[in-house]
């Protein structure tokens, strides 16, 4: 009922605008959806707009409690109000609503800490799109990117291995690898119905829906998975957030397609359910496979032709059998390759990144030597240019090449052991291909030391991190370090600390003191919190592809040694000291202090040894893997 009622409201809203005159259709600004950067402070309010989108922003402050406010003309919020509440950060809420109907007017309130000037919020605009920026030592850019794809191992040797399909056990090693089929007649018709794949917003589901579903994350990979059907020879598949897919495996007897979805949360109505595709025989089916992941898994013979399709906005995936592909186009909506950028980020990571003149529909295939990108509603590049960006340090063996109506198509080899990940900007007018070289094999010089390892306690000083009932985080962080630092010292670890007291070293300081110890890895140790005091639980975080395994091993520690807590998954999180360090390194949420029932725990001296303890027995397996 809320949800009809919601719908009626925003038509109701439209049908005023349109009687009442007071919004030209053609130069309304429809703001569609909100996307968060943890780690860079960024707040991208993403945006629609025929007349291009510039509005005359200006802030306004208000007291008691701290507020900057700003409006927004001649613009319409797709859907109900958002309210959003963030932990840990100088923003603490942000809401976003329709102010006024005539005018139109849609009005952001963002509530900030009493220590924290109004001044330090920037606004910025790109293409309609508002930036909102809330640390000043972040450069804003037009381009805020958000993982669609990366490539899914425990290491280089077992990239094929999963252990289980639902109910189905698999043992290891015995899937048989199937290579797709040659690009023989790859797209030659490429045209699809997915311009109405995009989720509307108007049906009253929103981020606060999200949260209900006990995957209240705050991450910016967070995806609420709601539907899935056969429309227009392909499957659709919706939901809200930002959907993201791991790479595919293929399986025999029978032969089946298995793409899982990552920092996903399958809709409890739909799991499980075998749905027909068409009269062909072949099915689909989608379960919750983790915590926080779910498998896709096509019955088909012709698992080589399935190709994903993104949305623009990221709320849908479309996957089509190739050979069944329409003569519809793509996208009414033409796009060229207007900008390239080719760079080496680290000793192991390169990235490359085109920029559009308008939002890109993508296709992804992932094969065992190579990657391909299909570019469905592009037209043009240039060619010199494209050449020129390749001549320098990055990614190489790059291709480039335009499909007569069908697009572009870039194609990367990749030898087994590189680990690709897919970006896309918020906007969908750029992407960036990052290719990871694995990290090699610790070297112990020093006999003594069995290993290194930096540990880092959140917090401290005057960032108390999460407080609840007098208690604060930087406390149990510390307490739990320090164990965590006796037990891998009394084993032969070298241990460096980030701090050993109430002291407060910036993310930067800790980024740093790990790039000069040069550590075999990093772990950074933290208390949970969230607005719901129900949620409970532990989390492991990891951001580049080489920090995922010493993730599952640590976490796999956590959650066998506590069967009290509920695990609540591995997450892909770009928070600033795991995305900055260049080696190894993860983020521990050892628990939600604003649980009642688990902050008594925290604070008790046996369960912050059965941590500590978790904590360190997952480091030495690590470290002794790698020797």
């Amino acid at each position: 009922m809320k949800r009809l009622i919601l719908t009626a409201l925003f038509f109701i809203i439209s049908f005023i605008i349109n009687i009442t005159g007071a919004v030209n259709a053609q130069d309304v600004l429809k703001i569609d959806s909100v996307h968060f950067d943890n780690s860079d402070k960024l707040i991208f309010i993403s945006a629609q707009a025929p007349d291009g989108g510039k509005r005359d922003i200006k802030t306004k402050t208000l007291e008691q409690p701290n507020r900057v406010y700003f409006d927004i003309e001649n613009a319409i919020l797709t859907g109900s109000k958002r309210n959003y509440v963030f932990e840990r950060s100088p923003l603490m809420e942000i809401v976003i609503s329709q102010n006024t109907v005539s005018p139109a007017v849609v009005r952001v309130v963002m509530t900030l800490e009493e220590s924290i000037s109004p001044s330090d919020i920037k606004i910025s605009q790109a293409d309609g799109n508002i930036i909102i920026k809330y640390n000043d030592k972040i450069d804003v850019t037009g381009n805020y990117f958000r993982t669609i794809y990366r490539d899914f191992r425990k290491s280089a040797n077992d990239y094929y291995e999963y252990l289980k399909i639902f109910a189905q056990t698999i043992e290891r090693n015995t899937i048989p690898i199937v290579k797709p089929e040659a690009d023989k007649k790859l797209l030659e018709d490429i045209q699809t119905s997915i311009q109405n794949t995009t989720l509307a917003n108007s049906d009253g589901v929103n981020y606060d829906t999200i949260k209900k579903t006990s995957i209240d994350t705050g991450l910016k990979t967070g995806y609420y998975l709601k539907l899935v059907k056969y429309q227009n020879n392909g499957i659709l598949i919706q939901g809200l957030g930002q959907a993201q897919i791991e790479s595919p495996t293929f399986l025999s007897n029978p032969s089946r397609l298995v793409i899982d979805m990552p920092n996903t949360y399958v809709e409890p109505d739909i799991r499980n359910k075998e749905i027909p595709l068409g009269s062909s025989g072949e099915t689909i089916k989608i379960g919750q496979f983790e915590v926080n992941k779910a498998r896709i898994v096509i019955t088909t013979t012709q698992t080589s032709k399935y190709l994903p399709i993104f949305s623009p906005d990221n709320q849908s995936l479309f996957i089509i059998n190739t050979d069944k592909l329409t003569s519809a186009y793509v996208s009414q909506t033409k796009t060229n390759i207007n900008g390239y950028f080719n760079k080496k980020i680290d000793r192991y990571t390169n990235e490359l990144v085109l920029s559009f003149t308008k939002p890109v529909i993508t296709g992804i295939r992932r094969n065992p030597d190579s990657f391909t990108a299909y570019f469905l509603n592009a037209v043009s590049y240039n060619e010199q240019e494209f050449q020129n960006a390749l001549s320098q340090a990055g990614v190489k063996d790059v291709k480039l090449s335009l499909m007569s109506n069908i697009g572009i198509r870039m194609t990367c080899p990749l030898s087994r052991d590189k680990v690709i990940r897919f970006d896309e900007s918020a906007d969908g007018r750029a992407v960036k291909l990052v290719v990871t070289s694995p990290t090699p094999t610790p070297i112990f010089r020093n006999k003594k030391s069995k290993g290194s390892v930096v540990l880092d306690a959140g917090h401290g000083g005057t960032d108390y991190g999460a407080i609840r009932a007098g208690i604060n985080e930087k406390d149990i962080t510390l307490y739990v370090t320090k164990m965590v630092e006796a037990i891998l010292q009394e084993r032969g670890y070298k241990v460096y600390m980030t701090r050993s007291d109430d002291s407060g070293p910036s993310l930067q300081d800790r980024v740093d003191l790990c790039e000069k110890k040069k550590p075999d890895i990093f772990v950074s140790i933290h208390v949970n919190s969230s607005v719901k005091n129900d949620i409970y639980g532990i989390e492991t975080h990891w951001y580049h592809d080489y920090s995922l395994e010493l993730a599952q091993i640590v976490h796999k520690h956590l959650i066998k040694n506590i069967p009290s807590t509920k695990d609540r998954g591995l997450f892909q999180s770009k928070f600033y000291v795991i995305n900055h360090t260049t080696v190894p390194a993860i983020l521990v949420e050892m628990g939600f202090i604003s649980n009642e029932a688990e902050r008594a725990k925290l604070v008790t001296e046996n369960h912050k040894q059965q941590i500590a303890k978790s904590i360190a027995e997952g480091i030495i397996e690590y470290i002794n893997s790698k020797k």
